[in-house]
């Protein structure tokens, strides 16, 4: 007799080797999924009333051609896609809260989400550190890590880099990242694409160990070979959203033949079962055999995927606090950093680069009234240089791992608010080392004003600059591909510096452009960097001339339309976009989690 699932219970992992478990059952009913287009305010219909049990101990595979909605199937069992979806989600009878749900169900998308610098052992330890409880100690999470290993056939692989290590091995550790939180249900996208016929043998071989020591296992498999469809218990089989097949792998001959589809003798079995599920859906034989398959189909059709609301408040969605998975977030991001650091040096060595060629142009301009004009290039430079190391910077952050943050935040790993801060923690060093070598270069050779004073007030223009780019190249990152966001990083720059002031001064604007210097970054960077250089009553310039207008700065900052005190109203702008940028790029990432 099954017996009610309520909170999970944190398996231990020896009990990877017993057999013993107790068993349960992942089952659904009526669940069904359309897609609605905007443009002509219809829908399309992926999965249609489908009904189903899997059970534990036994390895289950979901089949059907291209199109058949297999991998939608997980994305919606598994609570990653719930916008338009109606249907039940029980496991052992019982439906299960919004927020358990991700503890009793994993899932393992298709394509392979890991940190390529670090190695197979230093994933599962980090993983070990995310998932399990502060009462697990280090021995103990150590131990459980060379379990997981052997049982997964990776211990002679624990110290490759995730980079080097063959396809069935990333598959493999895949399914043991997410198996360290001992979940009841395991959910698989192809577990076997892209591998050779071994390989993929050896992948559900250790799957199928996994199912039988207690956990439902699901996995969607295309075309599996006879030794492949060995190991499978029970099939699930769908064509065009609805189910034709669903029970053990070696009645489905029988059954298809029952409504007059004779698999050959010489054929799998499973390629037969892709054949049917490839007819015409007006084929008789097809349509006799999905209504007998949906009998169970019970007539009520609820306004959404039916889970029940948590009223435990005592309920902890994460292992760790917080500040605790900011902690293991920067511990594995610097181990990642300190290993792959080609990024970061190209980023210095570009602004030293850069800084040197802009000291030999402009050399020693910074107190030559005859060349304030070149000078004030200088700045304006110098904010360019900054503003496009670090965009381009932060545009190729977030898609490099992009999928793997969606991931580990779906399963549970840690919330959106400890990756933002570790973001914001790991690249704000990054861009003071790299702003701060830029522009001293530029300030020495250029032989400007080292007036302590004057050295920090620029400084803290050029690094608020710098945060503002970094903001909008992750802004871009998380909400298109690379190619895009280079290319709208572009367009928003070259608006946005013509309206700088350097250009069109302030007073020379027209009432249409007048609005635009009024919210452009560039122009607050720009006047607080001049009022830097040549504000706080600095003393008049030196004039290599007989006669130097601009000698009197004064003169020179009302050519340039810079009005009194300004600063202060400069770092308020910039900060003001800060922080537009910031709650801009938290809620951009929210966004793309909740996406289906």
């Amino acid at each position: 007799m099954m017996v009610a699932v309520g909170e999970p219970a944190s398996i231990p992992m020896e009990s990877l080797e017993n057999t013993s478990v107790r068993e349960f059952d992942l089952s659904f009913r009526n669940v069904s999924y359309c897609v609605k287009h905007n443009h002509d305010r219809t829908h399309s219909v992926i999965l249609k009333n489908l009904s189903g049990s899997f059970r534990s101990g036994r390895l289950v595979g979901i089949m059907g051609p291209s199109g058949a909605g297999k991998s939608t199937l997980l994305n919606v069992l598994s609570g990653f896609k719930k916008n338009n979806v109606t249907g039940q989600l029980m496991v052992d009878g019982q439906r299960l809260s919004e927020r358990r749900s991700r503890k009793v169900i994993s899932y393992t998308q298709q394509e392979v989400c890991l940190w390529s610098a670090l190695t197979v052992e230093e994933s599962l330890r980090y993983a070990a550190e995310f998932k399990l409880p502060t009462t697990v100690t280090p021995e103990e999470k150590a131990a459980r890590v060379r379990e997981l290993l052997h049982v997964l056939g990776l211990t002679s692989c624990a110290e490759t880099l995730t980079s080097s290590v063959s396809g069935g091995q990333a598959k493999r550790l895949s399914i043991g990242l997410e198996l360290l939180s001992d979940p009841k249900v395991m959910l698989l996208d192809e577990p076997t694409s892209g591998l050779d016929t071994v390989a993929a043998y050896q992948v559900l071989a250790h799957v199928k160990q996994l199912a039988a020591r207690g956990r439902v296992i699901a996995c969607v498999i295309h075309q599996p070979n006879s030794q492949q469809l060995m190991l499978i218990d029970d099939l699930y089989v769908l064509a065009k959203g609805r189910r034709i097949y669903s029970g053990p792998t070696d009645e489905m001959v029988t059954q298809f033949a029952r409504f007059g589809l004779e698999c050959p003798v010489s054929h799998n079995p499973a390629d037969y079962a892709l054949e049917v599920a490839s007819l015409d859906q007006e084929d008789e034989r097809l349509s006799r055999l999905m209504l007998e398959e949906e009998k169970d189909i019970f007539d009520y059709n609820p306004p959404r995927l039916m889970v029940e609301k948590s009223v435990d408040g005592s309920y902890q969605r994460y292992a760790l606090s917080t500040l605790q998975q900011l902690g293991v977030l920067l511990r594995r991001t610097t181990r990642c950093t300190l290993r792959d650091s080609y990024q970061f040096k190209a980023r210095i060595l570009i602004n030293i680069a850069i800084a040197l060629i802009t000291s030999v142009a402009f050399y020693n301009t910074g107190n030559n009234a005859d060349r304030i004009l070149a000078n004030t290039a200088v700045l304006i430079i110098n904010l360019y240089a900054i503003f496009f190391t670090s965009i381009v910077s932060a545009v190729l952050v977030y898609p490099r791992e992009s999928a793997c943050f969606v991931l580990e935040s779906k399963n549970n790993w840690y919330s959106l608010r400890a990756y933002y801060l570790a973001k914001i923690v790991v690249e704000l060093p990054t861009l003071i080392l790299s702003s701060s070598v830029f522009f001293l270069i530029v300030y020495y050779f250029t032989a400007q004003p080292f007036e302590w004073v004057r050295i920090g007030t620029f400084a803290l223009v050029c690094l608020m600059f710098g945060w503002i780019s970094q903001m909008l190249g992750l802004l871009l990152g998380s909400l298109m591909s690379v190619q895009n966001s280079v290319f709208v990083s572009i367009l928003i720059m070259v608006p946005a510096s013509l309206f700088s002031g350097f250009f069109v001064p302030l007073r020379d604007a027209s009432v249409l452009v007048k609005p635009l210097l009024y919210v452009s970054f560039v122009r607050y960077a720009f006047e607080g960097a001049v009022h830097a250089i040549y504000g706080f009553d600095r003393a008049d310039l030196e004039c290599p001339e007989v006669f130097c207008y601009f000698r009197q700065l004064k003169r020179f900052l009302e050519f340039v339309s810079m009005p009194d005190l300004a600063y202060g109203y400069d770092l308020l702008a910039l900060l003001g976009w800060i922080m537009l940028l910031m709650g801009a790029v938290y809620f951009s990432l929210r966004r793309r989690i909740k996406q289906d």
